[in-house]
Formats: structure tokens, sequence, C-alpha cells
């Protein structure tokens, strides 16, 4: 059905969900909160060593270790920093793999069958910030977890017990992250609808600073954010000779231009007027030739406009959490004064600015 290959070809939201988190203050205790629970997998030998009977206490007891110390580990990653994509979705293995070691393990097959529920905690999260291929995965081990402790349940007897257990665990595990799902999709429709140039269908200053800030409180090591600041050189020009209209018009090609001369990974955003924001991951500190790139892109519209284009960049790995948004800031601003350095210099040009870099 439609519907269901639009659900499973959802993109995954954690970068504009990191972003929203950081600029609205949420991060920090949202990283404490995970902090915690990755912390409570210390739980786990103490559970195996003096909690209900598993199926080999000594196989359990050697699981509950590795457990411990990856959510111990994981812990002082959340408190240290928010976590790249790969690390989140590494948490969320780990999570879902303790839940379901430990549910099949149990020598009880009614607690065992009980505990499967807890893996609609895993679900959640995945569901808030992945994509439905791993609900998917999260909820396989679920339902397989839970359907061989039903099957235990009902040979000691116990049919109808192990029925309702079963039915308990699909519906925790199916309605839990599908709630969440579409809670953070919508929440995501109603920020792509508010937060789109009207004109352009580019993301607007507000959008665009979220989703730089996700970029970089997400960020992967050995590479550079880079901003560009694009500005339309004698563009006034246009609306004055030809109206309005055809200004607009002109705005509209350059937008489209930009948006296919930049990977799928950059993020464009109109500023207002005649000034562009694009921002992308790069392998260099000062990508030249990216810059060229967006020069070109404007010049080859029909209206044959040139540009001003100022780069600034910094290395991710240098950039903390809770530095983001002071961080993207300066971005821009050095972006702004490098694109006006080259349109001193008579436009259609690139410039970068050296502090961001360094």
């Amino acid at each position: 059905m439609e519907w269901v290959a639009k659900w499973w070809h959802q993109p995954d939201h954690f970068d504009w969900l990191s972003g929203y988190l950081q600029t609205r203050g949420m991060a920090a205790p949202m990283r404490r909160g995970m902090a915690i629970v990755a912390a409570s997998l210390a739980l786990v030998p103490i559970n195996a060593l003096w909690g209900p009977a598993s199926i080999d206490d000594r196989i359990a007891l050697a699981f509950a270790v590795v457990a411990a110390l990856a959510g111990l580990s994981l812990a002082v990653l959340w408190l240290k920093r928010w976590p790249t994509r790969t690390e989140s979705v590494l948490f969320a293995a780990i999570g879902s793999a303790t839940i379901a070691f430990g549910c099949l393990w149990q020598a009880q097959p009614l607690i065992g069958l009980m505990s499967c529920t807890a893996l609609a905690v895993s679900g959640g999260y995945i569901a808030f910030f992945h994509t439905a291929r791993y609900m998917l995965v999260n909820f396989v081990l679920a339902m397989t977890v839970g359907a061989w402790q039903a099957v235990r349940l009902a040979s000691e007897g116990e049919a109808v017990l192990a029925l309702s257990g079963y039915f308990l665990v699909l519906e925790l595990n199916v309605g839990v992250p599908f709630a969440i799902q579409v809670i953070v999709r919508s929440l995501g429709t109603d920020l792509l609808r508010s937060d789109r140039d009207p004109l352009t269908g580019l993301l607007n200053r507000r959008a665009f600073t979220h989703a730089v800030v996700g970029r970089l409180v997400a960020r992967a090591d050995r590479a550079y954010l880079a901003v560009a600041l694009i500005d339309l050189d004698r563009f006034k020009a246009i609306n004055d000779v030809h109206g309005h209209a055809s200004g607009d018009a002109a705005l509209v090609d350059v937008a489209e231009a930009l948006t296919a001369a930049c990977a799928d990974t950059a993020l464009l955003c109109r500023m207002g007027g005649e000034e562009f924001l694009i921002a992308d991951i790069v392998t260099e500190a000062v990508p030249t030739e990216w810059a060229k790139g967006l020069c070109a892109a404007v010049t080859s519209t029909p209206f044959r406009v040139t540009a001003s284009v100022g780069t600034a960049t910094v290395p991710l790995r240098d950039v903390r959490s809770e530095q983001a948004d002071e961080t993207f800031q300066r971005l821009v601003t050095d972006a702004d004064t490098a694109m006006y350095a080259a349109k001193r210099r008579g436009g259609n040009q690139i410039q970068h600015a050296t502090r961001a870099s360094t």
C-alpha cells in the first residue's frame, strides 16, 4: 500500500530534532535524562545475580557485565556531549539487545513475556529520533522473544495467560512507538509549513538556524561545517528596469539553481531580499571549489545575475554542543564579512573568512 511505502521511506529525523532541542534549551536536560537511562544498565549484573532465575546463570552474568560496561560508556558520552546519529543508533541497539536478551534468558516464561513490554521504551526512542527500519527491528525482537515465552507459558497449561500477555506486548510495542512517531512527524510537518520562504520555498532564517545547529550538535569528526553567504550583485537594477515581478522570478531561478548545484546534504535558506545562506558538510577547511560552484550556479540563471559569495568553516570536532548556536552565529558573521570583501572587489567572486576555520 502507498501509505506503507511512504512510511517506510521516511527520512531520519535525528538532525533536525537535535537542532530543535538545542535551540530551545532542551538538549542539556535530554542528555542528562538519557545518561541516567544508559547508566541504569549497570543494574543488569545485580539482577543477574539476585533477580529471577535465568536459563544459564553464567551466560546471563557475562552478558550482564558487558551490558553494564556499555551502558556506563554511553552514559559518559551523553554527559559529555550530544551523540552523533551513529552513536544514537548504537545506544538504541544496545538498549534493545539488552532487554531482548534479558527477556529471552528468563527461566520463568511469564516474567520473560511481561519483560518484553520494556522494548516499547527502546522502540519509542527509535521512533522519536530514527527511521521505520530501526523501529521494525525493535518490533521483530519484541514479538519474536515474546512469542517464544508465550509458547513456553502455554505449554505449562497457561494458554489464556500466554495469549493475553502476548497481546499486551503487541499492543505496547505497536502503540507507543507509532504514537511517538505520529507526534514527531506532525511537529515536523508544522515546522516545515511555517519555516519556508513563501517565494522560493527555501528555509527561512529560523528554520535554517535550527537545522544547522542540529548538524553541529550531531557532528562527525574529521569534517567541517561550511557556511556560504550569497548576495546578488546589483540586484536592484532588475527591479528598477524590469519590475518587481521579474525580480521575484530571478530570485526563484537563483533558488532553483543553487538547490540543483548543492548536494542532498546541504541546507539552503533565503535570508531576505537578495541574500541566501547555504550550509553543508565539507572535507576542506577552505572550500574553494564548493564556493565557486555556488557562484557559477547563480550566473547560469536566465537573468544572468552574478553574486558575491563569502564562506566560513569550522571543524566539527571542535564544536561543543552547548556552544553550537554561538558557533553558528559566528560562522554567519564571518561569512558576511567575507561576502562584503568580495563585493568591494567588484562582485561575481568568492572570499573565504580565515578566522572561523582556524
